[in-house]
């Protein structure tokens, strides 16, 4: 007898179970409110008697857009950690809902509100010929039934007006669940041109509005148009005792509906607009329901994720090659190229792809950054990290052209100077009996400064006929902090040309255990009156070492700074002859049509060294 009771039990469930998987479901989506990343949805789901469904769980939905799946996140009813709604009451109260019809209102009303969850935010707005907002969201039942007790019925039906209102109000919900509730029971009477403009603002505004028509006198056509342009629901109540059960049942509903927190993927483009299709499974039946959504406000479009074709990670070039962004079946549009965070190349037509030359590289790790933009307006990025051998000698940095052009024009600069340097040795020196001198006691002899092991030779004496035009001081900063004047050299200086640097060959030494200062770094003379000073540079020096060749010119009382030495011009000005001194041009002469003479003195050479121009690039 017990195995028969167990076996009937048994036999009892599965008769049970077999009903509830045949039971038909239907799916309503209430609510949608979309972010950047997620959209929430207020779905109700239903059994054929209307009754909701209220013991399913995430497992139970399925989301997509465009047919590309969407993860539930989660799914959350009544029962369990319930979701608050924002429930906006739009009731009408023309004149014609006057008697019966304003009562059975009333009290429909007040038992929505009791039936709603406390956590629900209500507000209530009535229209007639204007539109009044009797009650702003609150939680508080108690100010919903003064406000609901205060609805009287007079003037006109501006419907149109209320509807668009109401639906810029909703947008100021404090709840991400969002619904109007619309009570009419007749048509408009006022703002009639408002039409199109009320059921495009409840489109745009994306919340779902139920439409409860009370009466025979309804404008259908209208209320059902609507509740499809906000994916929502018409009720129909054709007796004021039929009201009071819709709104009974509505809230039930409410507090019955699912929150469906849904991911969307930056993968899902959301400037574009979209299907957004639930399906909801129970047993062997589901049902699906299908909602548009317009494009996102303010949504990017999805990062395309590309790779560089034409070179791998950690590759070392050592020859050209040609890369491009890579990804199937897109169309580019423009295609930009960086090295190490500069920008190198940039194309907007067919061929996409860049040639990296690794001559024009430094030695080392390089970075290389394409961006790319599809048809779409879609836009990637990608990194790859390269290298470039170190070429012996140090590599080149500079295009192969302008440095030939840099070469060959400071060949026929350096030409120039030994065709005159030659015809200046040539020439006798002036003969400046004591060419080094100390600046504080000139009958002593010079000294290197401080750490020296040597001690230059004073230079030959130069022709008499190059006159004494200034001196050129250089101070060891060291020796000088250090107490010592021996520290400090006086050279006297006229237009023929000295040489400058550390070599002991040079008119004016300077000393430099550093090895910062070339043996001859530059040349010095005077040109009306201020001190031409002309930076030496090989080369080999400009090709591998990228360092340039320069002029400068001092003033009376002026100076530059070589290592630790200063350098300091003072002019010889006599008082019978002083002169203002004509301003030289701080850029190459060649840009003032300006002859070599006027920068180089003319006691260098004959008359036939004064027509060669200088050049440079």
């Amino acid at each position: 007898m017990r195995r028969l009771t167990i076996a009937a039990a048994f036999l009892a469930l599965l008769l049970v179970g077999q009903a509830y998987a045949d039971d038909p479901i239907e799916v309503e989506i209430a609510a949608i409110d979309e972010t950047p990343g997620q959209i929430i949805a207020s779905i109700g789901v239903y059994d054929e008697n209307g009754k909701p469904i209220t013991d399913l769980t995430g497992a139970n939905f399925k989301a997509a857009l465009d047919r590309v799946s969407l993860p539930i996140v989660s799914a959350r009813s009544g029962r369990a950690d319930r979701v608050p709604a924002s429930l906006l009451l739009l009731v009408d109260v023309s004149g014609s809902m006057q008697g019966e019809p304003i009562n059975q209102a009333r009290r429909s009303l007040l038992d929505f509100v009791d039936n709603t969850d406390s956590s629900d935010s209500i507000a209530l707005l009535a229209f007639d010929t204007k539109v009044t907002l009797l009650q702003d969201y609150t939680t508080s039942h108690a100010s919903l039934a003064e406000a609901i007790n205060k609805l009287t019925p007079l003037g006109n039906t501006a419907l149109y007006s209320a509807v668009i209102e109401a639906t810029e109000k909703a947008t100021t919900a404090p709840e991400a669940r969002k619904l109007i509730i619309l009570l009419s029971d007749g048509t408009a009477t006022v703002g009639l041109d408002q039409r199109a403009a009320s059921i495009a603002a409840a489109r745009e505004a994306g919340i779902g509005i139920i439409s409860i028509g009370l009466g025979a006198g309804i404008d259908r056509q209208y209320l059902t148009e609507l509740t499809e342009a906000s994916n929502g629901r018409f009720l129909d109540a054709p007796t004021p005792a039929a009201l009071r059960q819709a709104y009974t049942d509505l809230a039930v509903a409410i507090r019955s509906q699912y929150t469906v927190t849904i991911d969307v993927p930056a993968s899902v483009d959301r400037t574009v607009p979209g299907d957004l299709a639930i399906t909801v499974s129970r047993g062997a039946n589901s049902t699906t329901v299908t909602r548009s959504l317009d494009a996102l406000a303010g949504a990017l479009p999805p990062r395309l994720d590309l790779t560089i074709a034409g070179v791998t990670s950690g590759q070392s070039l050592e020859s050209s090659v040609t890369v491009a962004p890579s990804r199937s079946g897109d169309a580019w549009v423009s295609v930009e190229y960086s090295i190490d965070n500069e920008i190198v190349h940039t194309v907007a037509g067919e061929p996409f792809g860049y040639e990296i030359d690794p001559l024009v590289l430094a030695g080392g790790n390089h970075v290389l950054e394409v961006r790319a933009t599809d048809a779409s307006g879609r836009q990637g990025e990608a990194q790859v990290a390269f290298s470039v051998p170190a070429i012996p000698g140090g590599s080149l940095s500079l295009p192969v052209g302008p440095l030939a052009a840099v070469a060959a024009s400071v060949g026929l600069l350096g030409a120039i100077f030994l065709i005159l340097r030659r015809r200046a040795r040539n020439r006798p020196r002036s003969d400046f009996a004591d060419r080094v001198r100390p600046w504080a006691s000139r009958g002593n002899e010079p000294q290197a400064g401080p750490g020296a092991d040597w001690n230059p030779e004073p230079p030959a004496p130069v022709a008499a006929a190059d006159e004494v035009l200034g001196r050129v001081v250089v101070m060891d900063e060291s020796a000088i902090s250090g107490g010592s004047l021996e520290g400090i050299r006086e050279y006297a200086i006229g237009s023929a040309p000295l040489t400058l640097g550390s070599g002991r060959s040079c008119d004016v030494v300077i000393p430099d255990e550093t090895q910062t200062i070339a043996a001859e770094e530059a040349r010095i003379w005077i040109n009306r009156g201020r001190l031409v000073y002309h930076k030496l540079t090989t080369l080999s020096a400009m090709a591998t070492e990228g360092v340039t060749s320069g002029w400068q010119f001092l003033d009376s009382g002026e100076e530059i700074q070589l290592g630790r030495h200063r350098v300091l011009f003072q002019a010889d000005v006599k008082p019978e002859l002083e002169e203002v001194s004509a301003e030289l041009p701080s850029k190459l002469p060649q840009e003032h049509g300006m002859a070599l003479q006027d920068f180089w003195p003319s006691s260098l050479g004959g008359d036939d060294s004064s027509q060669l121009p200088v050049q440079s690039d």
